[in-house]
């Protein structure tokens, strides 16, 4: 099966954090039988993600993007994908109740911009985040319009800080694979 990485972060390409995603993630596939065929690192702009995805679809059966799934502004990246995907978003109310779980816990005030979290791509498979508030999102891209043969894909949308991804693909993402 061919599986592409894709890393977002202008941090990451500046040199300002070091991009052990990649390295990660390769390990964790290949301990699990699978091999990634290509990666890139694209920085925060809508037309370097959208540009990497829809050439990524064009070619893997599996798409795992990291980073831009939170509440900052440079956080662009499920938006754009449901766009690229013509998917309308809607509010799922688990991530929400997730969310007020997580600051109560914390006993923090939520901040009105955490909540951009809760809209989902229509049809997307939410995986929780049980060490932050970004859930990760599956979408089956079926048909593929981006492949020649319009054969099915999936999208995995992994949060970027390492100490939320790296459980989501060890409890979730690697068995859902």
């Amino acid at each position: 099966m061919e599986i592409e990485l894709i890393t977002t972060g202008t941090e990451l390409l500046l040199g300002r954090v070091l991009n052990t995603h990649q390295q990660w993630i390769g390990q964790r596939l290949a301990d699990s039988g699978y091999t990634l065929s290509r990666q890139v690192t694209v920085p925060d702009t809508g037309q370097a993600i959208r540009e990497a995805v829809q050439t990524a679809l064009g070619r893997a059966r599996l798409v795992i993007t990291t980073g831009g799934l939170g509440p900052t502004s440079d956080d662009i990246t499920r938006g754009l994908i449901a766009d690229l995907l013509a998917r309308p978003v809607g509010r799922d109310e688990s991530i929400v109740s997730h969310i007020e779980s997580f600051f109560a816990r914390r006993n923090r005030p939520i901040p009105e911009s955490v909540l951009v979290q809760a809209q989902v791509p229509k049809g997307a498979v939410v995986i929780p985040n049980e060490h932050g508030t970004a859930p990760g999102l599956a979408i089956e891209v079926s048909p593929n319009t981006f492949h020649e043969t319009g054969i099915p894909a999936w999208l995995l949308m992994l949060p970027g800080p390492p100490r939320e991804l790296r459980p989501m693909v060890e409890d979730r993402a690697l068995p859902f694979i």
